[in-house]
């Protein structure tokens, strides 16, 4: 899986692009300042494993964003996308004459901000890969995904779900035992985190669990969200 190293110093943002990330198949760094993103970069050479992109806040407590920039610039060609509240024209120009990759400004979409780096990646080859078929086994019963075809089926039989329910039950299965918020569920598979609708993810989790005949699928994890069956994944 590709690996990201976030420098952001405000704890809610940076926890929250983190989680972003994970549910989307990467394995994240998260820090604060500009030490403990050294730190984390002079760390590399030791473990062996390599950051795939970095996302760089510029006002940081201990230094700036600008100044990391040149320094990891100076040694790789690794993506950089600078993630700021700082919008100006000179500032954008500041940016990508440091040798980012990209600038996004707050406020964000963390969905937004995962496609922009994914499509990085894939310009270096490094996106994860998305599998257009998952199957998994639950006690006796199968079930089968076809992303492309857009169809779930059990033990061979076709399941009807309704547009949300099929996005919801995709982004879990594509992240098994993984959990998710209600709040990651909105803005990923919902796209409308309006007042109550936290409600309304319940809603669909119950229809959806209805359909599928079992709740097993889809798990509650309490006080926090759901998650996708210990099911047994298949070939």
């Amino acid at each position: 899986m590709p690996r990201l190293l976030i420098v952001e110093d405000n704890k809610l943002i940076r926890e929250a692009v983190a989680e972003g990330f994970e549910v989307a198949g990467y394995d994240v760094v998260a820090v604060e300042g500009f030490s403990s993103a050294v730190d984390a970069l002079d760390s590399e050479g030791d473990s062996g494993h390599r950051f795939d992109a970095l996302i760089l806040d510029i006002k940081l407590p201990d230094g700036n964003g600008y100044a990391l920039a040149k320094r990891v610039r100076d040694a790789s060609s690794v993506p950089i996308v600078f993630l700021t509240a700082k919008d100006s024209e000179s500032e954008r120009v500041m940016g990508f004459e440091t040798g980012a990759d990209d600038y996004v400004v707050k406020p964000f979409s963390t969905k937004e901000l995962v496609l922009r780096i994914g499509a990085i990646l894939r310009r270096t080859g490094a996106a994860p890969d998305a599998r257009s078929v998952l199957r998994y086994r639950l006690d006796d019963v199968v079930m089968t995904l076809d992303i492309d075809a857009r169809r779930v089926e059990l033990d061979g039989t076709e399941v009807a779900l309704t547009p949300s329910e099929w996005r919801i039950l995709v982004e879990l299965a594509n992240r098994p035992e993984r959990a998710v918020t209600r709040e990651w569920m909105m803005a990923e598979c919902l796209d409308h985190p309006y007042a109550g609708a936290e409600r309304t993810v319940d809603t669909h989790i119950a229809n959806l669990r209805a359909h599928l005949g079992d709740d097993r699928w889809i798990e509650t994890v309490r006080g926090y969200g759901y998650r996708f069956a210990r099911a047994t994944p298949l070939s």
